[in-house]
């Protein structure tokens, strides 16, 4: 389904990305620590969803102690990239979520021209040209 038709069911897919990531398997930001630059400067990593102009997009807000360089920048979008395909992402695609039309099932990841991860400064840019398209 396009991320227009996901936007109907927000509350509930938000509901199911914040069970995913319970308190006691501790914040994500644990998982993405393969740079040790980015592991001492990022506090916490949430997955969550937004809806921009009627299109339910995925959403990481990842919450620093001071800002990235370009090379840590690099190495927390390819973390994050694995946590969306293997890691948080793949356990939630598998899990449904209930809804009165049947199950749904949420990716953060897809292998589709139109997928995208940028920073919120980025995003303006990116959807520009994209609009009208869907993917989550």
């Amino acid at each position: 389904m396009g991320s227009g038709f996901l936007a109907a069911y927000q509350d509930q897919i938000e509901q199911g990305i914040a069970d995913e990531q319970a308190p006691e398997m501790g914040d994500m930001a644990q998982y993405l620590d393969r740079n040790a630059g980015v592991a001492a400067k990022l506090m916490s990593a949430v997955w969550t969803v937004e809806d921009i102009d009627g299109r339910l997009l995925g959403r990481i807000d990842c919450h620093l102690k001071e800002p990235l360089t370009a090379e840590e920048m690099a190495d927390l979008r390819e973390e994050i990239l694995g946590q969306c395909s293997d890691g948080l992402g793949e356990g939630f695609e598998q899990r449904p979520i209930e809804t009165d039309e049947g199950d749904l099932y949420v990716s953060y990841w897809n292998s589709s021209d139109d997928y995208f991860l940028c920073t919120e400064d980025e995003l303006d840019e990116h959807l520009e040209p994209h609009q009208g398209m869907g993917g989550m």
